[in-house]
C-alpha cells in the first residue's frame, strides 16, 4: 500500500467498516483530539468497541501531507491497540461480574449471619435510640410541669418582687449615701496627705535653712579661747538640731497617725455598712428572683384552675339541665296538687257549713216531730172523747171525723215530704232517727183511726 494514500484510515476498530474521512487536516487534527480525550476518559463495559465516524469527505489528501498522516497512521495503530486492551479489560470485568452474580444466586453463596450481625447492632441503637426518647419526652413532660409551676410561683414572687424593689431603692439610696460619704472622707484624706506633704516640704525647708546657716555659722564663727573644740561645738549644735528634727517628726506622725486612725475608723464602719448593703442587696435580688419564678408558677397555676373551674361548670352545667327541668315540672305538678289540695279544702268547709245547717234543720225537725207526738197524744183524747159520742150521735158526728182523718193524712204526708231534702244530704246515722220517729207516729195515727 501506497503511504500517500488513505486507505490506512479503513477498518479501524477491527475492520468493522467503521470510516474516518476528514476534509482538511485542522478537520483530522480535531477528530483525533476528540478520540484522544475518549481514550482517556473510563470506557463503558461493552462487548466491541466501534471507531468514531465523521462526515464523509474527498479520500485523497494533499501530497503535502504525507508525513502528517504517516504520524496519525501510527496514533491509529496504538489507539487501535488501546481499544483491544480495553475490550479485554471489559471481557474480564464482564467475567467477575457474571461470577458475583452467580455466587449471589447461589443459596449457599451468602453467610448472613456476616449480614444479621451488623443488622443487630443497629436494632440494638434502635432499640436505645427509642428509651433515650422516651426518657426524653418523660423530661419534657416534667420540665413542663416544673415549668407550670414555676410560673405560679412567678406570679407570688411578682408581688414579693416589687416590694423588693422598693427595698433596693432605699438601699440605692443608703449606697449613694455612703458612696458620698466615702468620697468625702477620701478628700479628707487627700486634704491630709497634701497638709502632710506641705508639712513636710516646709520640714525640709527650715532644714535646708538651718543647715545652711549652720555652715554660714561655721564660716563667719570666730572662736577667741584657745582651747575651744570646733568638733565638740558642731557635734553638739547637731544633736540639738536632730533632737529638734526627732521632736517634730514624732509630732507630726503622731499628728498624722491620730489623724488617719479616725479616718480609718469611719472609713472601716462606711466599708462595714457598704458590704453589709451589698450583701442585702445580693439576697434581696436572689429573693426577687425566686419571688418572680414562684408568680409564674402561681400565675400558670391559676390559669389551670381557672380553665378547670370552667370546665367543671359546664360540665354541672349540662348536669343540671335536665333536673332543672324535673324540677320546673315538679313545681307545676305541685301546683297542680296545691289547686286541688285547696278545691278539696273549700268543698270540705262547703260540707261542713251544710252539715251543721243539716244538723241545725234535723234538731228542728226534732223538736217538731216532738211536738207532733204531743199533738198525737191530744188527738188520741179527743178521739176517744168523739168515739164516745159518736155511739151516742153518730149522724151528726161522722163528718166531723172525716175531717180529723184528713187533717191527720195531710200531717202524715207534709211531714215525711219535708224529711226526704235533708235526709239524703246527710249521714246515714242521721237518717235513721227522723225517720223512725213518724213511722211510729203513724202507726199509732192508724191505730187511732181504727179504733
Amino acid at each position: 500500500m501506497p503511504s500517500n494514500s488513505s486507505a490506512s484510515m479503513f477498518g479501524g476498530a477491527g475492520g468493522r467498516g467503521s470510516r474516518a474521512s476528514v476534509a482538511s487536516l485542522e478537520g483530522l487534527r480535531n477528530v483525533l483530539r476528540n478520540e484522544t480525550e475518549r481514550d482517556s476518559a473510563p470506557a463503558p463495559v461493552v462487548p466491541q468497541t466501534a471507531a468514531p465516524t465523521a462526515a464523509q469527505a474527498p479520500p485523497a489528501a494533499p501530497a503535502d501531507d504525507k508525513q502528517t498522516l504517516r504520524g496519525l497512521n501510527d496514533r491509529l495503530s496504538g489507539y487501535l491497540g488501546r481499544v483491544r486492551q480495553l475490550e479485554k479489560e471489559n471481557g474480564d470485568l464482564q467475567k467477575q461480574i457474571d461470577d458475583i452474580l452467580a455466587k449471589r444466586k447461589a443459596p449457599e453463596g451468602r453467610d448472613w449471619d456476616q449480614v444479621e450481625k451488623p443488622l443487630d447492632d443497629l436494632k440494638k441503637q434502635i432499640k436505645d435510640i427509642t428509651k433515650d426518647n422516651a426518657k426524653l419526652l418523660l423530661q419534657i413532660d416534667s420540665t413542663k410541669l416544673a415549668i407550670d409551676d414555676l410560673k405560679d410561683k412567678l406570679e407570688d414572687e411578682k408581688k414579693a418582687c416589687k416590694e423588693l424593689e422598693k427595698d433596693v431603692d432605699a438601699l440605692k439610696k443608703t449606697d449613694e449615701e455612703t458612696k458620698q460619704n466615702c468620697k468625702q472622707t477620701q478628700n479628707e484624706i487627700d486634704m491630709v496627705k497634701e497638709e502632710l506633704a506641705r508639712l513636710e516640704q516646709e520640714h525640709k525647708k527650715e532644714v535646708d535653712v538651718l543647715r545652711e546657716k549652720v555652715r554660714d555659722s561655721d564660716v563667719t564663727v570666730e572662736i577667741e579661747s584657745q582651747n575651744s573644740n570646733l568638733a565638740e561645738i558642731i557635734h553638739k549644735i547637731r544633736r540639738q538640731y536632730d533632737k529638734l528634727a526627732m521632736k517634730n517628726l514624732k509630732e507630726t506622725e503622731e499628728w498624722y497617725q491620730s489623724k488617719f486612725e479616725n479616718i480609718k475608723v469611719v472609713e472601716a464602719q462606711n466599708t462595714e455598712v457598704l458590704m453589709s448593703g451589698k450583701s442585702d442587696l445580693k439576697e434581696l435580688l436572689k429573693e426577687k428572683r425566686f419571688l418572680e419564678v414562684k408568680i409564674q408558677g402561681l400565675h400558670s397555676m391559676i390559669y389551670s384552675l381557672e380553665e378547670t373551674l370552667r370546665g367543671t361548670q359546664v360540665e354541672y352545667g349540662q348536669r343540671l339541665t335536665p333536673l332543672n327541668k324535673l324540677i320546673l315540672d315538679l313545681e307545676k305538678e305541685l301546683k297542680a296538687v296545691r289547686s286541688q289540695v285547696e278545691h278539696l279544702v273549700e268543698n270540705n268547709k262547703n260540707l261542713l257549713c251544710v252539715k251543721m245547717k243539716l244538723e241545725a234543720e234535723i234538731e228542728n225537725y226534732r223538736r217538731l216531730i216532738q211536738g207532733m207526738t204531743a199533738d198525737t197524744e191530744s188527738l188520741d183524747l179527743s178521739l176517744e172523747d168523739a168515739l164516745d159520742s159518736d155511739q151516742q150521735k153518730p149522724d151528726s158526728k161522722a163528718p166531723e171525723m172525716e175531717v180529723v182523718k184528713e187533717e191527720a193524712a195531710v200531717k202524715q204526708e207534709s211531714a215525711p215530704s219535708d224529711k226526704s231534702t235533708p235526709s239524703d244530704k246527710s249521714t246515714p246515722s242521721d237518717k235513721s232517727t227522723p225517720s223512725e220517729a213518724p213511722e211510729g207516729d203513724a202507726i199509732e195515727a192508724e191505730k187511732v183511726f181504727s179504733k
